[in-house]
């Protein structure tokens, strides 16, 4: 079985579980998603074809959906061999942070390059002066 396939497979098993447990019976995909969508405020609503979807294991939610079942089923999200969200912000607080020194670098090296022009165009003007006094 391929590695997503297999992803998809934990997944929607943690998916019916959870469900299973806080209604005592497995819901219907048109009742997962009109759940789903009461109780999200930062995501996309949802289909109930992406739930249909999510339940058979044919897919898995966007990260932003995951906190949501998260935060509604007490899904544990780090049992289904996903990275925590922790993790995930970890990882892009360094992305972010490197992003800022590179930006940083580079207005340093700016600053540089306007100054050496600074004194050029200084250099510049004093011998335009300098000949035009000769002439």
């Amino acid at each position: 079985m391929p590695p997503k396939q297999a992803l998809r497979d934990s997944f929607s098993l943690s998916l019916v579980k959870a469900l299973a447990l806080r209604y005592q019976e497995i819901p219907s995909a048109a009742f997962v998603a009109k759940e789903f969508n009461l109780r999200t405020s930062t995501s996309d609503s949802i289909t109930q074809e992406s739930a249909r979807r999510w339940l058979r294991g044919l897919a898995i939610p966007e990260l932003d959906k995951l906190l949501v079942l998260r935060s509604w089923l007490d899904l544990n999200l780090n049992a289904l061999g996903m990275p925590s969200v922790e993790a995930a912000e970890k990882r892009d607080a360094e992305l972010k942070g490197s992003a800022l020194a590179k930006q940083e670098e580079f207005i340093n090296t700016a600053k540089s390059i306007k100054k050496a022009l600074q004194v050029l165009i200084e250099e510049v003007k004093f011998l335009e002066e300098k000949l035009a006094q000769e002439n």
